[in-house]
């Protein structure tokens, strides 16, 4: 059964890494005011979008920056902690 969860554990953390970077790529981008014509912002907005939108309802802008995303990235981080902490490794 460990080999199980040793796999369940390096799938999830690989994943939530992947998700990570995409949220920091994102925000990197939006400071630069990329437009939304390229692949690959939209392929970040499609990823990102659904763990920053409920964060946007609640939280506004503040001037230039958007305090969403590192707040959508915060909660992914504990929710990572939280899960692979869970796991019987």
């Amino acid at each position: 059964m460990s080999i199980f969860f040793l796999i369940v554990y390096y799938i999830a953390n690989i994943g939530l890494n992947i998700l990570m970077i995409c949220f920091f790529v994102r925000a990197f981008l939006s400071w630069f005011q990329i437009d939304e014509r390229y692949a690959i912002v939209r392929f970040l907005a499609y990823v990102t979008d659904p763990f920053i939108e409920p964060f946007r309802r609640f939280v506004k802008p503040i001037g230039f920056f958007d305090l969403s995303f590192f707040l959508a990235a915060f909660s992914i981080q504990i929710i990572r902690i939280l899960i692979l902490q869970a796991l019987p490794i």
